[in-house]
């Protein structure tokens, strides 16, 4: 059979853009509201307005198609305003983590080269630190808060509020290619410089599409409609706070900002505007349930996505014993990030709590539009039985298709028509992702390989240590080698020795829990373990410091 002819006429190829997602919105849910701490409260009728203020500031500022912006601030209504004004612009909004380390945080700058940068007044003495490297920088728009325009050497043009009130209240958004690329932010360095990821109308279009699909109609005790309450506790910055505040401004959902972090603020306004449905990691839930001004909060209906790192079975007890239900999430900063949720399948959990924790702590199902295995080295998927691991391949219409200027490394990231996540898991028998340890955990020493993570496992048995983390350094007979670092807690400071670490370690290679190469070489206690500027441990500085003198 042939294929049918098009159409003569004037068709329209419909584009798969963000300025379609704000059609719904301005249908349905015009007058719900936009909230920013105690300091803005409007409707999307004014969000709209808003946005196209400010892609008219941005033009009068000289941004054109094709042009980069960056954005540094808290978690506010100005990263939404502009997760839709930028990119709808024809431009690219570039996000910078001001939580990286001063040389990240350059080198992010530097890397992207926005025209336009938008800072909070809190940032500028950051800027300020780096000033000689933002040469590509052409104007600064300071948002002032309550603190004011700063003085500064740095050249602001204008304040944020200014400028969109002398803008014009429309601009003309064209149709655009869906190709075009929209946003861009950087993975967090933990073995070498930060990453650029970046994404297209399309890939940010088809993502929202699946993010309401997995939380909206399948069955779920974490749904996500139009008539929740939504607050980000993940950062804006990074990974599109999940995606969530696009799928929440197309559904029309009732948005609350933050601003700059505080437990107490952010339980203030859970208070205050009942926060139905949040996105955090495992330490914020942890940090809320155990705040003591939660204690007396009503949780009943609140339900959170937690993702970024291994949700633990404990966190999710004590969170339903206060009315909240909890469902963990896979992505990375690569995959936009959406690749898996771990809805319960109701016929498989009915009343059994334990295996619906089973199912509610781990990686998943594959999104709708995501093919996810494992696969052995040599790329063969292994079978979905529970027990075999490999590495985690994906693919999806919404993953990065590179690293933004670095093409060794975006040759690595992708093989076959796989991303390959340097994650190692596996998926049982109902098709949930379970994820082990990172690839770059696993030590290559001498021809074996060593779980980093079964070490750290091991030494946190030892009653005075408080956290730990263990890196592969070079070693010049063995390739590499392992060593922890490890923070001892207080109270255990002056029985516990570098010396008494290593011989309760011993006990388990005499036991035959790891074999005796496995034992690290060195152990090295510390104040504070390195961290990223999303806590992350920070491998690269732990090398830094700690890799260079291990003996043959």
């Amino acid at each position: 059979m042939s294929q049918l002819p098009l159409t003569a006429g004037n068709y329209y190829e419909y584009p798969l853009i963000i300025k379609k997602l704000l059609s719904t919105p301005m249908r349905y849910a015009r007058n719900q509201e936009i909230i920013y701490r105690d300091k803005a409260r409007f409707t999307y009728s004014t969000l709209f307005e808003r946005i196209n203020r400010l892609a008219s500031g941005l033009d009068v500022l000289g941004v054109k198609s094709g042009d980069i912006v960056g954005l540094i601030d808290y978690n506010s209504h100005r990263f939404l305003e502009s997760y839709f004004a930028v990119p709808m612009m024809g431009a690219t909004l570039a996000m910078f983590n001001w939580r990286f380390a001063l040389e990240e945080f350059e080198y992010t700058i530097t890397h992207a080269r926005p025209k336009i940068l938008i800072v909070h007044a809190d940032f500028v003495p950051l800027l300020e630190k780096i000033e000689d490297s933002l040469s590509a920088v052409e104007k600064i728009v300071v948002i002032a808060d309550d603190v004011g325009v700063p003085e500064t050497s740095l050249n602001i043009r204008t304040e944020y509020e200014t400028m969109l009130e002398e803008a014009f209240r429309s601009y003309d958004f064209k149709d655009l290619d869906e190709n075009m690329t929209a946003t861009l932010y950087y993975t967090a360095g933990t073995t070498g410089q930060p990453k650029g990821v970046f994404f297209s109308h399309r890939q940010i279009v088809l993502q929202t599409l699946s993010l309401a699909i997995v939380l909206g109609s399948f069955a779920s005790n974490v749904h996500f409609g139009s008539d929740d309450v939504f607050m980000p506790l993940t950062s804006m910055w990074n990974e599109h706070a999940w995606g969530m505040p696009y799928l929440a401004t197309m559904l029309g959902v009732k948005q609350v900002f933050s601003g700059k972090y505080d437990v107490e603020t952010v339980l203030n306004l859970f208070k205050e505007h009942r926060i139905t449905f949040s996105v955090c990691i495992p330490t914020v839930l942890h940090m809320i349930l155990s705040h003591p001004f939660s204690e007396d909060l009503d949780f009943a209906g609140c339900r959170l996505m937690v993702v970024g790192a291994r949700l633990e079975r404990a966190l999710v007890r004590a969170a339903m014993k206060r009315g909240v239900e909890v469902v963990s999430a896979f992505g990375m900063s690569e995959t936009c990030p959406l690749i898996s949720v771990a809805n319960p399948k109701p016929d498989l959990v009915e009343d059994d709590v334990e295996k619906k924790l089973d199912m509610v702590t781990s990686a998943g199902l594959a999104a709708p539009l995501v093919e996810l295995e494992v696969v052995d080295p040599l790329g063969h998927p292994h079978p979905h039985d529970g027990n075999s691991v490999g590495e985690i391949v994906m693919r999806a219409p919404w993953l990065t298709r590179g690293y933004y200027k670095d093409p060794k490394k975006s040759r690595d990231l992708w093989r076959n028509g796989w991303l390959y996540s340097a994650d190692l898991g596996y998926i049982d028998s109902e098709g949930y992702l379970h994820v082990t340890e990172r690839v770059k955990d696993i030590i290559k020493s001498g021809g074996e390989w060593i779980s980093a993570l079964k070490i750290e496992n091991l030494v946190r048995r030892h009653k005075g240590i408080q956290d730990v983390a263990v890196v592969g350094v070079p070693n010049e007979k063995w390739g590499e080698r392992p060593v922890v670092i490890a923070v001892v807690k207080p109270e255990y400071a002056d029985m516990v020795t570098e010396e008494k670490i290593k011989a309760f370690m011993k006990k388990f290679a005499e036991t035959g829990e790891i074999p005796k190469f496995s034992l690290p070489d060195r152990y090295v206690i510390v104040d504070e373990i390195p961290k990223t500027g999303v806590k992350k441990i920070d491998f690269r500085k732990i090398r830094k410091n700690w890799g260079t003198d291990i003996e043959s």
